[in-house]
């Protein structure tokens, strides 16, 4: 069963490759431990994403998903397109649930913690 992530618990993060930082007590059936291999996310094998301004779904196998609220106000399209662009560009993005509204620039400490859920998910080609 997918679950609902409202817009107040999803973060939009821009970098090198874009993070969508989602957070949730509910466990994620079959979305991996976040871990590294040489500083770069692991990939979620079997996930995909389909970023939108509206919504975006993190697919996963079965009936494993996450659907994420979009934006809600006309001045925050400007800001969620450039995200949308970067991941365009990068052909996924990191996709992480975390379990509170804390910090989530360290990495590193997130793999080591054990807690923190998720990788690199690649992207769904739009169609324009």
């Amino acid at each position: 069963m997918p679950l609902y992530i409202p817009r107040e618990d999803a973060g939009y993060l821009a970098g090198a490759v874009p993070v969508l930082v989602l957070v949730s007590t509910e466990q994620i059936e079959r979305l991996p431990v976040f871990r590294l291999d040489a500083g770069r996310p692991l990939p979620c094998e079997g996930w995909q994403f389909l970023a939108g301004l509206t919504a975006s779904v993190v697919d996963g196998p079965g009936d494993s998903g996450i659907f994420v609220e979009g934006i809600a106000r006309p001045e925050e399209a400007e800001e969620r397109f450039a995200w949308l662009e970067a991941v365009d560009r990068s052909g996924g993005a990191v996709v992480l649930v975390v379990d509170s509204h804390s910090a989530v620039d360290d990495w590193a400490a997130l793999a080591d913690g054990g807690k923190a859920r998720g990788g690199f998910v690649p992207a769904v080609q739009r169609t324009d």
